[in-house]
C-alpha cells in the first residue's frame, strides 16, 4: 500500500460485517459528487460541459429533476439560462463504469416535477421513465 508517497505493508484484512478502511486523496481537486444509480448513492467527478455528436460518441444518460428548464429546438439551454433545480436533488445516472452502456460523456434529460415533489423521491433512471413526470431529453453533455 502506498500511503503519503511510502510503501507500507499491507494491513491484515478486515473481518466480515466490518466497514473497509478506504484512503482517498485528490491531487486535480477535481469537484466528487453524489449521484443516484439504481437507488444507490455513487460518487463521481464533474469535468464541464462538452460538445459532442451523439450519433459518433456513445453517451450515457443523466436525469437531473427540475422544477422548469426550456430548451431550444435543438435541444440546448435556451438563453443560457440554467433549469430551476430541485434543492437537495442528487442527479441520477442510468450506468457505471464497467458496465456495457457506461460512458463518461452525459447526456442531460430534465425530468421536470411539480413543486410539491420531495427531494430524492427518483433515485434511479427506472423511477424517471416510470414516474410519469415530463423528460426533456436535451443536447446538453457533460464529462
Amino acid at each position: 500500500m502506498i500511503e503519503h508517497g511510502r510503501a507500507r505493508p499491507k494491513p491484515r484484512a478486515n473481518r466480515l460485517r466490518r466497514v473497509e478502511d478506504l484512503k482517498y486523496n485528490n491531487p486535480y481537486r477535481y469537484k466528487v459528487e453524489r449521484v443516484w444509480f439504481n437507488g444507490r448513492v455513487v460518487f463521481a467527478t464533474e469535468q464541464g460541459e462538452v460538445d459532442v455528436d451523439p450519433k459518433k460518441v456513445r453517451v450515457a444518460q443523466e436525469y437531473q429533476v427540475v422544477y422548469a428548464v426550456k430548451l431550444t429546438p435543438k435541444g440546448r439551454l435556451a438563453g443560457g439560462k440554467e433549469p430551476r433545480r430541485v434543492p437537495g436533488q442528487f442527479n441520477i445516472y442510468d450506468s457505471v463504469p464497467g458496465m456495457k452502456k457506461y460512458s463518461p460523456i452525459w447526456r442531460f434529460n430534465y425530468v421536470v416535477v411539480p413543486r410539491d415533489y420531495i427531494a430524492n423521491t427518483l433515485r434511479s433512471e427506472r423511477d424517471c421513465l416510470r414516474s410519469g413526470y415530463e423528460i426533456k431529453k436535451s443536447a446538453v453533455f457533460e464529462n
